[in-house]
Formats: C-alpha cells, sequence, structure tokens
C-alpha cells in the first residue's frame, strides 16, 4: 500500500522575535484544514537538532518561511560545516525537494525591540546573504516571496497565501516524480523504501519506545521484535517516529538504517533481500538480480552478522497465506488468520517456504537489529506453544493511552473538554489511533460547530448517536468507520467505495476515469472537491512522491463490507467499463503478471459484483492460458477463482453451464495438483467429471478423466491408475476425435514408460496420432516430447540434440512447465555424465523457476545439492539434506545418494529403503521400474537387505463409483 503524505506545513523561522507572527500563520495554516509542523508542538529527541529539523521538512507537503531582522541559532555540528541557522537549513531543504514554498520577509518599516536586531558581524552577513537567497529560490515549483511591515498586514498576508497554497495541494499531481529503483543513499544515511508518510503527528506511545529503546540496546538479547496488532493501530508510525528520531540516540554504532514497506505493489522478501544487500554493499540491486534465495538469504545473514543494521520490515502480514489473495487489500482482521480458503494451509505460514528460512536465520542476527510489525505473528517465529522462538521478542500494541488519543484529536485541530474527549474515545475505539483520526473528521464536518467535540458528542443525530454496547474492538473500531462512511456526501461516498473495489493505489488517471462526477460540467472542480473531503476526513490517502491515491487497508475493508449490492453493481459497473479499455489484446507476449494486471482486475471486479458468467468468458478467453502455461501462476489462479465456488472447491456455484464450471473445477485441480495436495485435487476431479458428464461434454469427460488418472498415480495407486487410463482410450476412441486420442494415448505411454514396462511404451509411442502441432494439439504434443524425452533419458539413450529441441520447442510455445522441466532433465543427465558444473548450472536455472511460482521441484532440489557437493559449493551440507528431507515433497532415492556422498550411511540406507518402499506402490507388477531398480542398486551398494513386500491384490483395489457413470457415458457416444 502507498502512504499519503500528509498535508503537513513546516513553519520556519526565529522564535522570540516572531512568536505573535507564528501563531498567526498557524491559525492560517489550521483554518485551511492543513497541520502546522512546529517547533511549538516538538517533543525532545534523542537525534541532533539538524537531523530532526530536516525530518520535519521531508516529512511535510510545504515549507513555510518568516525571516526577521535575526539570523537565529547555529548549530555546531559535523552535518553543518558552512554554519548556517536552522531556518536557513530548513529553506534549503525544501527547495532541494522541491516543495512549496512560501517565504514572508520583515520590511524595513517594521517597529523592532532592541533584541529583534542581529548583532553579531558574521551572522549579519549570512541574513543578508539568505533574505535574497530567499527571493530567487523558485523555480517550477510554488513560491510565493511577502514582505510584511507589522502583524496585521502579516496576517492578512499570510492567510490569502495560505488559501492559494491549499488549492495547490489540492491539484492532483499528473506525472509524478518517482525515484528510480537503483537511488540508494550511502550507508548510514536512512534508505526507505518508501519513505513512510502518515496521516497525522506522532504522539505518545512512551512505554513502547521505552521497549524499542532496551531492545535495540548492544546488550539486548533479541535480535527481532515484532509488533503485532489489528489494523490501523499505529504500527508503522511507531516504528518510523522510531528508526528515524530515536534508533541513533539509544547507540551511534548503527552501520546504517533500512526501512521497507510490504504494502507496495510488488513488495516481496526477495526484492527486500536485494535492496538491503545493495544499501549494505553499496552495489546496484541490478548486482543480485540473479540470486537464488537461498544465496540472497546467506548474503545478508553475513551482513547482519558482520556489523550492527537495523532493519525494519513493515507490514510483514502480506507475505503470509492468510493475505495471499484476490482481495488481499480488502481483507479484515476479522477475516484474517482463520483457516485458509484455497489449499488447506496454515494461514500463518509464509507464502514461499524460502521466506520462512529467511525469517528463521533472522532470529538469530546479532548484533543486528530487525523490526517487524504485522497483523499476524508467522507461524516459523513460534514454537509449538505457539511462544516467541529464541531471538524474537514479541510485543502486542495496544490502543493510545487517553491522554495521547486527546493529544491525537487535538493535533487534528478539535477542541472540547478533556476528560469527555477520553472517556468517549477510551468506550467507543479504545483509544484506538486510525478510528481516533475518523472522529476528528467527524467533528470537524459538523457543520453546526465545526471542530467542537462537546457539541459533535452531545448532537443525539451525530457523535451522541454513537453506540458500541459490548462490542470488541475490531468491531467498535468499524462501527465508527461505519458511521464516518455514512454520513460522507454522496460524491464521497461513492469516490471511497469506487476505491474500495480495488486492491491496490491508482493514479490520478485512474482516479479521474472513475470520478462520480465525470458527467458534470464542473467535473475537474468537483472532483478536487470530493477527493480534499475525503483527504480531510483521513479515508483517502495522497503520495504526492509518486502520485498515487489509496485508502487504509482498514478503511478498505471497510468500505468494501459496507457496500449495498445495488451500489456494488452500479460503481463495479463502472470498473469494469474503465478496465476493459485497458485489458491486453497480445497474451502471447506476457512474462509477468504485472503485464495482466489490468486484467485480473477486470475478473475480479466482475466476480466482486456477482457477473460470474462474464468473468468466466473473460478468464476462458485467454486470461486462463497465459497464468496456467506462460506464468505457472497456481497460487494466484487459486485466489482468483475462489468466488466461483461455496464454501468448499467441491461445491462450484451453480449460476454457470455445466461445460464452464468443469472447465474451472479442472483449472483448480490442476492447481492443487501442482502444490501437492493431491487428496483435495482427486476430490475435485471428481466434480469435474461428473459435470462434464452431465453436460454431455466428450472432451472434457477425456481430460478429466485423464487428470483424475494422473492424480491417482500420483496417490502411488498404479493398478487404478492404469484401469483408468485405458478406460480413457476406450471413451476417447468412442468419441473419435483425433485431439482426444492423442491425450488417453499419451496418458497411457507415460503410464508404461514410468512403470518400466519398455516394449509396451515403445508400442503405445507409436500409436500416437502423426499430426502437425498447430492449434489445439500444439500444447499435448509438445508435452509428449517432453514425455519422450523422460523415457529415453531413463533407458540412457536420450541425447543432447533431444533436450534442445523439448526446450526449444516449449520456449516458442510459451509453456513454462516445459521448459523449467528440460533444464532439470539436462541438469540430471549432465549430472550422470558426470558434468557437474554445466548439470548445476542447469539445475540451479530450473530450481529458480520452481521456486518462483512456489513450486518445490524435489528432484531439482536434491540434484543441485549434489552437484554443488561435487563442486565444493555446497556450504553445511548434512543441514541441506536435512532440510531437504523435512519438505513436504521429498524425492528419497536422489537425497539417499546425496546423504552417501556426504558420508552419513545410515541417513543414506533409510532414504533408499523409503524410496524403494515408494517404488514398489501396489507390487508386481505394478511399480514405479526404473526407481525400483535404482532404489535397489543403491541398496545393494550401501549392503542393506532389499525388503520383502507384498505382491500386488486385486481384492484391495476396488472400482471408483463414478466408473460406472464413464461407461454409460460411453455407450450414449455409441448409439
Amino acid at each position: 500500500m502507498t502512504r499519503r503524505q500528509y498535508l503537513g506545513v513546516v513553519v520556519s523561522s526565529t522564535y522570540e522575535d516572531l512568536k505573535e507572527h507564528r501563531a498567526a500563520l498557524m491559525s492560517a495554516i489550521q483554518g485551511q484544514h492543513l497541520h502546522a509542523v512546529a517547533m511549538e508542538s516538538d517533543s525532545a529527541r534523542p537525534v541532533t537538532v539538524v537531523e530532526s529539523s530536516l525530518e520535519k521538512v521531508r516529512d511535510a507537503a510545504a515549507y513555510v518561511a518568516i525571516i526577521s531582522r535575526r539570523y537565529g541559532s547555529v548549530p555546531e555540528c559535523g552535518t553543518n560545516p558552512d554554519a548556517l541557522s536552522l531556518t536557513h537549513l530548513e529553506f534549503r531543504e525544501a527547495v532541494r525537494l522541491g516543495l512549496p514554498i512560501l517565504v514572508f520577509i520583515m520590511g524595513s518599516g517594521h517597529l523592532l525591540t532592541e533584541d529583534g536586531v542581529e548583532l553579531d558581524p558574521e551572522k549579519r552577513r549570512k541574513l543578508a546573504e539568505f533574505r535574497e537567497e530567499a527571493k530567487f529560490a523558485g523555480g517550477e515549483v510554488h513560491q510565493v516571496y511577502k514582505e510584511f511591515n507589522d502583524l496585521a498586514e502579516f496576517a492578512a498576508s499570510a492567510t490569502q497565501a495560505v488559501a492559494e497554497l491549499r488549492r495547490v495541494l489540492d491539484v492532483p499531481v499528473l506525472e509524478p516524480v518517482v525515484e528510480a529503483d537503483d537511488h540508494i543513499p550511502a550507508a548510514p544515511a536512512l534508505y526507505a523504501k518508501p519513505r513512510y508518510l502518515g496521516s497525522h503527528d506522532f504522539v505518545g506511545r512512551e512505554a513502547q519506545l521505552e521497549t524499542l529503546n532496551d531492545w535495540a540496546r548492544p546488550a539486548g538479547q533479541h535480535s527481532v521484535l515484532l509488533f503485532e496488532a489489528i489494523g490501523g493501530s499505529g504500527k508503522s508510525i511507531l516504528t518510523w517516529e522510531w528508526a528515524t528520531r530515536h534508533a541513533l540516540g539509544v547507540r551511534g554504532d548503527w552501520a546504517g538504517r533500512f526501512w521497507y514497506s510490504f504494502y507496495e505493489a510488488g513488495a516481496v522478501m526477495s526484492d527486500f533481500c536485494r535492496r538491503a544487500l545493495a544499501y549494505m554493499t553499496g552495489k546496484p540491486v541490478k548486482a543480485f538480480a540473479g540470486k537464488r534465495q537461498a544465496e540472497l538469504t546467506e548474503l545478508l545473514v553475513s551482513e547482519l552478522e558482520a556489523r550492527p543494521w537495523l532493519l525494519v520490515l513493515d507490514g510483514l502480514e502480506r507475505v503470509l497465506v492468510a493475505y495471499h489473495r484476490v482481495d488481499a487489500a480488502q481483507v479484515s482482521d476479522e477475516n484474517a488468520g482463520g483457516s485458509d480458503e484455497i489449499a488447506h494451509r496454515d494461514p500463518c505460514a509464509a507464502i514461499r517456504p524460502e521466506d520462512e528460512e529467511l525469517l528463521r536465520h533472522l532470529a538469530g542476527a546479532s548484533p543486528s537489529r530487525i523490526l517487524i510489525t504485522s497483523r499476524l505473528v508467522p507461524r516459523v517465529l513460534l514454537n509449538p506453544s505457539s511462544q516467541a522462538i529464541p531471538g524474537v521478542l514479541h510485543e502486542r500494541l495496544p490502543g493510545l493511552r487517553p491522554a495521547e488519543a486527546e493529544a491525537l484529536l487535538r493535533a487534528c485541530g478539535v477542541t472540547g473538554a478533556s476528560a469527555a474527549m477520553r472517556s468517549f474515545l477510551q468506550r467507543h475505539c479504545d483509544c484506538h489511533p486510525l478510528v481516533t483520526g475518523i472522529v476528528a473528521g467527524l467533528v470537524n464536518e459538523y457543520l453546526p460547530a465545526r471542530g467542537d467535540f462537546d457539541r459533535w458528542s452531545a448532537d443525539l443525530e451525530h457523535g451522541g448517536s454513537l453506540e458500541v454496547g459490548q462490542l470488541d474492538l475490531v468491531q467498535k473500531r468499524n462501527h465508527v468507520l461505519y458511521t464516518a462512511i455514512g454520513v460522507l456526501p454522496d460524491g464521497s461516498r461513492q469516490l471511497l467505495s469506487t476505491l474500495a473495489l480495488l486492491p491496490y493505489a491508482v493514479d490520478y488517471r485512474t482516479l479521474n476515469a472513475l470520478s462520480p462526477h465525470r458527467e458534470s460540467t464542473t467535473a475537474a472542480r468537483d472532483l478536487t472537491s470530493t477527493v480534499s473531503d475525503l483527504e480531510r476526513r483521513g479515508l483517502l490517502q495522497h503520495d504526492r512522491s509518486t502520485g498515487q491515491y489509496d485508502l487504509h487497508p482498514v478503511v478498505r475493508a471497510v468500505a468494501a463490507a459496507k457496500l449495498e449490492s445495488g451500489d456494488r453493481e452500479l460503481l463495479g459497473t463502472r470498473v469494469v467499463d474503465y478496465f476493459s479499455t485497458r485489458t491486453t489484446s497480445r497474451y502471447g507476449e506476457v512474462s509477468s503478471l504485472e503485464e495482466v494486471r489490468d486484467d485480473l482486475t477486470l475478473v475480479r471486479t466482475l466476480l466482486q459484483i456477482g457477473r460470474l458468467k462474464a468473468a468466466a468468458d473473460f478468464w476462458f478467453a485467454g486470461l486462463q492460458s497465459v497464468l496456467v502455461e506462460q506464468l505457472e501462476a497456481r497460487s494466484e489462479m487459486l485466489s482468483l477463482l475462489r468466488p466461483f465456488f461455496g464454501s468448499t472447491w467441491s461445491s462450484p456455484v451453480a449460476e454457470l453451464p455445466d461445460g464452464d464450471v468443469a472447465n474451472l473445477v479442472n483449472s483448480i485441480a490442476g492447481c492443487m495438483y501442482s502444490n501437492g495436495d493431491l487428496e483435495q485435487a482427486q476430490e475435485v476431479c471428481e466434480v469435474a467429471l461428473r459435470l462434464s458428464i452431465t453436460g454431455n461434454e466428450p472432451d472434457e469427460t477425456v481430460v478429466n478423466l485423464s487428470n483424475l488418472a494422473l492424480v491417482v498415480s500420483q496417490r502411488n495407486r498404479l493398478a487404478s491408475s492404469r484401469r483408468l487410463i485405458w478406460l480413457n482410450i476406450e471413451l476417447a476412441e468412442s468419441d473419435g476425435r483425433v485431439a482426444n486420442v492423442l491425450r488417453a494415448r499419451r496418458a497411457a505411454f507415460v503410464w508404461l514408460a514410468r512403470a518400466g514396462w519398455v516394449e509396451d511404451a515403445e508400442e503405445m509411442w507409436q500409436t500416437l496420432p502423426r499430426i502437425a502441432g498447430q492449434g489445439d494439439l500444439a500444447k499435448p504434443l509438445c508435452y509428449a516430447a517432453l514425455d519422450r524425452a523422460w523415457f529415453d533419458f531413463e533407458k540412457g539413450v536420450l541425447t543432447a540434440k533431444d533436450l534442445d529441441r523439448v526446450e526449444t520447442e516449449g520456449r516458442e510455445h510459451g509453456y513454462r512447465y516445459v521448459v523449467r522441466t528440460a533444464l532439470k532433465l539436462r541438469g540430471l543427465w549432465r549430472a550422470e555424465r558426470g558434468e557437474w558444473a554445466r548439470s548445476a548450472a542447469e539445475l540451479s536455472e530450473a530450481v529458480r523457476m520452481g521456486r518462483e511460482v512456489g513450486v518445490h521441484d524435489a528432484r531439482a532440489e536434491a540434484g543441485l545439492a549434489l552437484t554443488q557437493l561435487h563442486l565444493g559449493e555446497l556450504r553445511e551440507p548434512a543441514q541441506v539434506a536435512a532440510r531437504l528431507a523435512g519438505e513436504r515433497e521429498c524425492a528419497d532415492g536422489a537425497l539417499a545418494r546425496l546423504w552417501l556422498e556426504i558420508g552419513d550411511v545410515e541417513q543414506a540406507r533409510k532414504h533408499a529403503l523409503a524410496a524403494y518402499r515408494w517404488a514398489w506402490a501396489d507390487g508386481e507388477p505394478y511399480t514405479w521400474g526404473f526407481n525400483l531398480e535404482r532404489a535397489r542398486r543403491l541398496l545393494v551398494e550401501l549392503g542393506a537387505d532389499i525388503p520383502v513386500l507384498p505382491a500386488y491384490d486385486p481384492a484391495a483395489d476396488a472400482e471408483f463409483p463414478w466408473e460406472a457413470d464413464v461407461r454409460a457415458f460411453m455407450d450414449t457416444l455409441r448409439e
């Protein structure tokens, strides 16, 4: 998520001689619903005064200077080599940043006291230079320069100039200036990706700041501090405040400070690692682009253990299963952390296993400190008793203290009785920071008495109508947000609700296209007014550095949930109409999810407004093929297609034709198969088969029966899978279409090849239809060529030319799985020939491609570890082998060889026995022949006894209930 830059305006001047002028200026600023950033509201901070002053300018939206006849204090420190005053330093920083600037210079006619005149000669010279510099520092940015000769003239000029400034800040940024990816400051300067830009000043949290101080000190026992809290509790602003304004005061030996937000589009753990390493080493990000996550983890941990770095990971919940869904940005706290709806995954597990490995290492990365914020605690950081593992300090972030919540309310311009404010905020939202800000917006928009808390809270049609009863904190928070949304003007409500349908921030072009005022003759002015209204209420955020408009995750979730069906249809249609014009027409050239982001948004929105048939039609028109074949985006598919199903994956919606549903279910089954969830994949395949039979769809029935046979064989039921495959051949030949016959006979060839029935496999290969691979036949023929290459590899007759042909064909058609598997096969082939370096290169790329899409390829991983061992490149071999053995999918045969090469005969024997038992399957003749022979030879090499296992028992191989339905369907095809 992109944080908005709050409308803070720096008030910069000398103090004692301009107290009245500063008060008048701050009154003008607050009168325009802007926030005055001034020394009057400063609290003591353990950082240099120069750093504190410049941070205020960097965090602000605009800058105002009042230059009198005094130059002001000059800090003596290394960061001020020119001995400039604070006001002068702040002014130059504002110019450098390109902020809108207002400059008020005291004229010669202004009455002065003796203390109001600069007497120091050197300072008088610098003051004269500063006054001239301030006149001509403008450019393309907005700048106002005015002289004043008395307080009244100044107050009038300030009121007028600040009103104009407000209009400037309300103008949408059409062409945002985006910082180049590799523009990373040199350590130890703070590197933030991106900078946190909150909606209000930081207040309170003294207890948490003290906890952070104690944790960060060199004697601290924990490398990781994790703040857990529901959305809107102020996790981000707390950690930003401490990291930027307190951390340097706790210890002065930080090698550097790196802030990384996972709310940003494209923010993933691998990107975090690359940017952290670039910052730490001074190298460009691209220097780490080709490195695997495991290598990045190793390099990062090495840097963290060498010197004390401070890393902040904000919003880490976004890498967890609970938020890996199509509507992640709209997930409410009450719906996160429960059971996973995609594939029975642990909601608190990381989406990518390698992310968990990194988090585990961070817990021991002393002397560095890693500060994490998250709505959920990653499971890897907890032990089986749900307590934090060694090296991790887990803190739950409470609401603000009543006095702190009151201070926040007053900082937003609200006035009233202290006791009433504290009581209300405690009762209605437990002093939740986000809700406190929303309450401030309600009070400030209370027309009978803007900003008057006492009047607003007593009005039974406004604050007096809020009744929270016995609601818990999340319910209280949502109740106040519902109220805030409910009182919005129609245009503001429509724009907020429309943006809530989208999972990400939008630029001005999109904001304008989705505007509720498009048909108005004053559309631009009305949109500006609506955006300003939402910003004043704390409901919309704008980041001036990127030009993006966004909603806080909690606001988005609540606003989306509040939409009535009629409004959802109306506003969703507006989104659909806009994104329909932005979808890609060149699916064949797509190589990343970002290239089809608008297409995915279109499908998501259609699903949100209940237009399932339209969503399905668009999905089948090309997007499905892109995600399946070109991107292997299986997890994204599961998330996207979830709304097509009821409470389980086996209960598809009834609104679609059986053929469409069968196709969707088949896609889901493929995803589950790839994820290793074989039991659920079989259940879903059975649903798809019944639907295709009911819908009288021979093509889909052949596809679904073929997939069922594949899943059953992967569950090691070879006899059953063979029966299903030959039943499918009969079905395909009853239908008679070439594509169906090819699919069925190809499945038979694969079964025979894997079972080691060499002569039967060769005979089946000769029966495959010999046709050109065009159109719908391109895929089965390309995959058949890959199947043949595997068979030749097992027989020992594979050639480099065969492999090159398969890989080339896979790349030409955009079949990512074929390319990835061809690379793996070439790596294993080269390993058998002792070409370890070339094998490692091929297997490394295959593993990278798998991990990139969340696929753990057990055989490729073990093969790569073996090649690296031979090359002397495998650090801690036993630990690597143990980690591979602990994965959900384990290639026991390959692991046995790895353990043997490491020298651990006991572990090698254990895995060789497991490989033999798995390859035995149902017993002779239904065994995995080639795998069984490999395991037998390895056991002999290890001096282990060959297990005596039971033969095939036909009585244990009962038919599935639906096999009779398939035969009955074949009878109808023959009629």
